[in-house]
């Protein structure tokens, strides 16, 4: 073997090592999060092996998805395009920035392709433009990419809250960094809450009583997913909206859609037609 390679192969296990012993170590100080980690990774392993069902579901995409639930609307995917163009250079600027992060690491905890798509950012920026929510309630930050279309549009309607749940799951991860890229104009409505949807979530839907709109991005695992979606459902508005994020990765979105008898859409992305959102209005 070359010097170099074998220097690069070096550094891969070397690297490997060190965020298996990061792991070890926070698992040993934080035993809830270790616990909860090996939890999460249980769940995960267990999702590998279900039969994914085919959906029942109309697949949509942005435009078609705005014009059904709001047919006297007139917004264009251009002029949502154009609504949110600082947003769009905001969000290249900031990872523009981590490009030369290593990941994980304390500067760049997530991975860049946590973000969401930019039809579902502005799916989101829509919706809540159009019904201008007094709550709006998301599991999972990340970076931010979702709560800051969201933010937009209730900075615009000068109306509504979000409330935004996550935690630090992983030695790497920090508060600082949870939402870190919403822009500093936009966190006025903004309000995190930290700790798991599985600690957290009721505790927030009982203090509001009601809400608009609930954004599932948290663990995309089947029993997290499903826990979420039954634990909101009862407090979303009569023609609210219950949202979630990576439906294709298991079954949950079809099962609840069936429990419930909602009536869902699949958001598709125009590019590639792949699912981008999973979207129930309340009747």
């Amino acid at each position: 073997m070359a010097r170099g390679n074998y220097l690069d192969v070096q550094a891969i296990i070397m690297g490997k090592l060190s965020k298996y012993f990061s792991l070890f170590k926070f698992t040993i100080t934080n035993p809830k999060n270790g616990i909860s980690m090996l939890d999460n990774a249980r769940q995960t392993e267990k999702d590998s092996k279900q039969d994914i069902q085919k959906h029942s579901a109309n697949s949509l995409n942005l435009e078609k998805c705005l014009e059904l639930y709001f047919p006297d609307n007139d917004f264009s995917k251009e002029a949502l395009i154009q609504n949110t163009k600082y947003l769009e250079h905001h969000f290249k600027n900031y990872f523009k920035k981590l490009e030369s992060k290593k990941f994980p690491s304390k500067e760049k905890p997530y991975p860049v392709d946590y973000s969401i798509r930019n039809d579902s950012g502005l799916f989101l920026y829509g919706l809540c433009k159009i019904m201008k929510p007094d709550v709006v309630v998301e599991t999972g930050v990340a970076y931010g990419q979702s709560s800051s279309y969201i933010l937009q549009a209730m900075k615009e309607n000068d109306n509504g809250i979000l409330y935004s749940v996550d935690n630090i799951f992983r030695p790497w991860e920090s508060l600082e960094m949870i939402g870190n890229a919403i822009p500093q104009n936009l966190r006025k409505r903004w309000k995190l809450v930290v700790g798991s949807s599985v600690a957290k979530l009721e505790e927030i839907l009982r203090s509001k009583k009601t809400i608009d709109v609930f954004l599932h991005d948290s663990l995309h695992t089947y029993k997290n997913m499903l826990f979420e979606y039954n634990t909101a459902w009862s407090f979303i508005k009569k023609s609210g909206f219950l949202i979630s994020d990576d439906v294709p990765e298991n079954n949950a979105f079809l099962d609840f859609y069936s429990m419930v008898n909602g009536s869902p859409i699949l958001m598709t992305d125009n590019q590639d037609k792949e699912i981008v959102l999973g979207i129930i209005r309340k009747k």
